[in-house]
C-alpha cells in the first residue's frame, strides 16, 4: 500500500517549473540518519517503488519524506506520506470464543499449510449463537486485525438421538458452510438445503458419519435469504437454520 502511494508523491513533487531533475532524496520517520540521496542521469527512468531500500522498521505505520532537486540546485518542497510496514509471511494464528480472550487457543502455520479451524473448535459449547474471533501473526511480530464470525451450536437434537455436539459454521455464511458433529454409531445422513417455504433448493446428497466428523459444502450459488440445513437418517430429521446475506 505504501509503495503505491510513492508514485502519487512523485507525480505531485514533479509539478515544478520545467527543469531537469538531477537528484532525489528521502528519509523515514523524520530521522536524518535514514537520509538517502540518489543521482538521476539524463533520460533515466526512476522506479521509486522498487528502488527504495527501506531500513528496518520497528513501527507498523511510518512516514516517508521525499524531495527532488532540479538543474538549478533547488530542492522541491518536502512531501511526506504515511505507509504501513510489510508484515512478512504469516506464521501463526490465535482464536477465541465469545470474547473470552483469556481462553484463547493458538497454533502455527507453515508454508503452504492448511488449518482446519472447524476441527479445532472446542466441544461442549452451549446451545445457541456464539462468536468466533481469529487473528494471524507474521514473521515481523505483528498481528492482523481480528476477524469475527458467528456460528451455531447444538448440544443435541431430539429428532436425531445419538447425534450431538453439532457446530454450524459460520452463520451467516457467504460461500462455504461447515458442519461438525458427533455420532455415537455409524449412520448415513441425507442432507439438503430448504428455503423458508420448505422447498428443497440444494441436494447435498448423503454423508456417512461415525464419531466426530466434519464436512463443508459450497453454497455460494444460493440467493440471499434464510434457509435450513436439513439432516435426516430415515428415522428422524432435524433442521438447522442459517442465513446467507
Amino acid at each position: 500500500m505504501g509503495r503505491l502511494l510513492l508514485l502519487a508523491a512523485i507525480a505531485v513533487a514533479t509539478r515544478l517549473p520545467a527543469q531537469t531533475i538531477e537528484e532525489y532524496r528521502w528519509w523515514v520517520n523524520d530521522d536524518p540518519a535514514t537520509l538517502v540521496t540518489v543521482t538521476v542521469a539524463p533520460a533515466m527512468e526512476v522506479m521509486v517503488n522498487t528502488d527504495l531500500a527501506l531500513p528496518p522498521l520497528d513501527k507498523e505505520f511510518n512516514t516517508i519524506t521525499m524531495q527532488l532537486k532540479d538543474g538549478t540546485g533547488e530542492w522541491s518542497v518536502p512531501y511526506t506520506m504515511l505507509f504501513s510496514r510489510g508484515t512478512g509471511l504469516v506464521n501463526g494464528y490465535e482464536y477465541w470464543i465469545d470474547d473470552d480472550v483469556a481462553s484463547s487457543m493458538s497454533g502455527s502455520i507453515g508454508p503452504n499449510s492448511l488449518v482446519d479451524l472447524i476441527a479445532d473448535l472446542p466441544t461442549g459449547v452451549p446451545t445457541g449463537t456464539h462468536t468466533f474471533t481469529i487473528r494471524f501473526s507474521s514473521e515481523n511480530g505483528t498481528w492482523s486485525v481480528p476477524l469475527v464470525s458467528a456460528f451455531e451450536s447444538f448440544v443435541s437434537i431430539a429428532e436425531l438421538p445419538g447425534v450431538t455436539d453439532l457446530l454450524l459454521f459460520p452463520n451467516p455464511v457467504t460461500d462455504a458452510l461447515g458442519l461438525r458433529l458427533h455420532a455415537d454409531a455409524a449412520r448415513t445422513l441425507q442432507l439438503e438445503v430448504l428455503d423458508i417455504r420448505g422447498s428443497r433448493v440444494l441436494d447435498l446428497s448423503t454423508w456417512s458419519v461415525s464419531g466426530t466428523t466434519r464436512r463443508t459444502w459450497d453454497i455460494g450459488g444460493l440467493a440471499s435469504g434464510s434457509y435450513v440445513l436439513r439432516l435426516s437418517d430415515g428415522t428422524g430429521a432435524a433442521n438447522l437454520p442459517f442465513v446467507k446475506p
